[in-house]
């Protein structure tokens, strides 16, 4: 149960803000705070970022946070996902990983070789940026240094770009022969 708690909860953060792996895997335990709904991340360089979180990773982390404490008899960890084992090593990215790849064939996905952390990270990429989000807002978010990674993570949807043509474009078919009926 308390292993399932800290997939959940790693699988949601991951989801929810983009991080990479090694981004996750060493955030100390204070980092998220009860209600937080931003976590202050260490990344690439040293540098800080801020990222966000929605409320299924804040209720997955504090109940992580609940079932860990209770089975380590209220000692606490250093890191935010540790070992359930060993509560003072942190998660390493081969677990994350092989908790990863069980998940996916638990799931039934028809190719679970392929789900990994990063896959989570592009789809936090590709949904916020299909969801409007600005090219330099979700380069922020990434943590990345130059505007030519985070376009690697985005792709044109081109059934997205034909419903915006469609419902959007002055001339499109629908206007244009409203237009040509009343002239």
């Amino acid at each position: 149960m308390v292993c399932y708690a800290r997939r959940a909860a790693l699988f949601e953060t991951l989801y929810a803000s983009g991080m990479r792996i090694s981004e996750a895997l060493s955030l100390p335990s204070d980092a998220a705070p009860p209600g937080t709904r931003m976590l202050l991340v260490r990344g690439k360089g040293d540098k800080q970022r801020l990222v966000p979180l929605h409320d299924r990773a804040i209720e997955a982390i504090a109940q992580w946070q609940r079932l860990a404490s209770a089975y380590s008899g209220g000692k606490r960890s250093q890191w935010l996902f540790h070992s359930v084992r060993n509560g003072t090593k942190a998660l390493t990215r081969q677990a994350a990983l092989k908790e990863i790849k069980e998940a996916a064939v638990a799931a039934g996905l028809a190719n679970p070789k392929r789900v990994s952390p990063h896959v989570l990270r592009h789809a936090f990429a590709t949904h916020m940026h299909s969801g409007g989000t600005d090219l330099r807002v979700l380069q922020e978010l990434l943590g990345h240094a130059g505007i030519e990674t985070t376009q690697v993570y985005t792709h044109l949807d081109t059934s997205r770009l034909h419903h915006m043509v469609r419902d959007l474009h002055p001339l499109n078919e629908d206007e244009w022969d409203e237009r040509t009926t009343v002239a």
